[in-house]
């Protein structure tokens, strides 16, 4: 879709310049004094191009802010459930999104939608969400596995070498496995 990509003559004006005229977008300049303004620095322009890439801007903010706000909504999980990974907080964010698009569907909305499609959305969320569950255990047996064999090797010397403290290890490891 990169070949579908407009460009306008804001897009090629040197970047001092285009951002001026962002920055006069952003401030709600009127899209003739902007004009003129690129008519005093010897660019000519249409009020309608001027109108265009003003839309295109604003889209762009408005996605820039959407992405920022998903982004302050997982940090703040992420910080609530430290536990939690960043795989798992984009699921449930992208769940919660869901099901929020879900309640403010408009009547008839669901009548409209492919069923089929629906389906395989609604999927690939729960093989996502299966996926990360089987790559959590297999990394917790790992995990287990690791530990058992470093107490194997350490332990078995440190049996021979002072019995006393090989307990007094064994057991605390033992309560923080456990835990």
């Amino acid at each position: 879709m990169i070949g579908n990509r407009k460009h306008s003559k804001i897009d090629s004006l040197d970047p001092p310049l285009k951002d001026t005229v962002e920055q006069m977008l952003l401030a709600g300049v009127k899209y003739s004094d902007i004009v003129d303004f690129l008519k005093d620095n010897e660019i000519e322009i249409s009020i309608a191009s001027v109108c265009r890439y003003a839309k295109s801007l604003n889209a762009n903010l408005h996605q820039l802010k959407i992405a920022q706000e998903n982004f302050r909504v997982l940090m703040e999980e992420m910080e609530k459930y430290p536990q939690l990974d960043t795989t798992e907080a984009i699921i449930r964010l992208m769940s919660h999104n869901i099901l929020d698009a879900m309640q403010n569907a408009e009547d008839g909305y669901w009548q409209s939608m492919d069923p089929e499609k629906m389906i395989a959305n609604v999927n690939g969320l729960i093989r996502a969400s299966a996926y990360k569950q089987q790559i959590d255990l297999k990394n917790k047996d790992i995990l287990a596995q690791g530990f058992d064999a470093v107490k194997e090797l350490v332990f078995s010397a440190m049996a021979k070498e002072a019995p006393e403290l090989y307990t007094k290890v064994v057991e605390f490891l033992d309560k923080m496995k456990e835990a």
